[in-house]
């Protein structure tokens, strides 16, 4: 699934994605370079300020290996909000529950993300929505299908295929 996932983001932005946290066997398995920051270990949040602080790119898009229905177009929904509106953040949402952001089906504009995430992570905030409430944020709605975690092989079924 992490092929999967990888590949609908390269084809979206055009630049190789990179793994977050992964050890080295899975990093040579699928072929894609992973990092760790000094906060690994530490959460969602913990990944993005690492993320954000180990990139040169204005913009840092995240996914987890486990939404392989969230296809290239719609990372490039997102993309296109982002150029679209005046904010820091860009996440998606479930299309029947627009409460239930998808904190890591998101793009975040490095130069004002960063800073508040850091000093939030600093004062011990671990939960991404906790961290975000100084920052401009924008949501794109996408069918809930699109945005569902597989976490077995039993999930697919219902899915489709990848």
């Amino acid at each position: 699934m992490a092929l999967v996932v990888a590949n609908n983001l390269q084809a979206a932005f055009g630049c190789a994605a990179q793994l977050v946290g992964a050890d080295d066997q899975t990093s040579r398995e699928v072929g894609l370079v992973s990092f760790s920051g000094p906060r690994e270990g530490n959460g969602p949040l913990a990944a993005i300020v690492d993320s954000m602080e180990c990139s040169e790119s204005p913009l840092v898009a995240f996914a987890p290996n486990d939404t392989p229905f969230f296809t290239e177009n719609d990372f490039a929904a997102l993309r296109s909000k982002m150029d679209s509106v005046n904010t820091d953040v860009v996440v998606a949402v479930d299309d029947s529950n627009d409460a239930h952001a998808h904190w890591l089906l998101s793009i975040w504009r490095t130069s004002s993300c960063l800073p508040t995430l850091l000093k939030e992570y600093d004062r011990g905030v671990r939960s991404v929505h906790g961290a975000v409430s100084e920052l401009r944020v924008a949501t794109v709605a996408f069918d809930a299908a699109s945005v569902r975690n597989i976490n077995a092989v039993s999930d697919l079924p219902e899915q489709g295929t990848i």
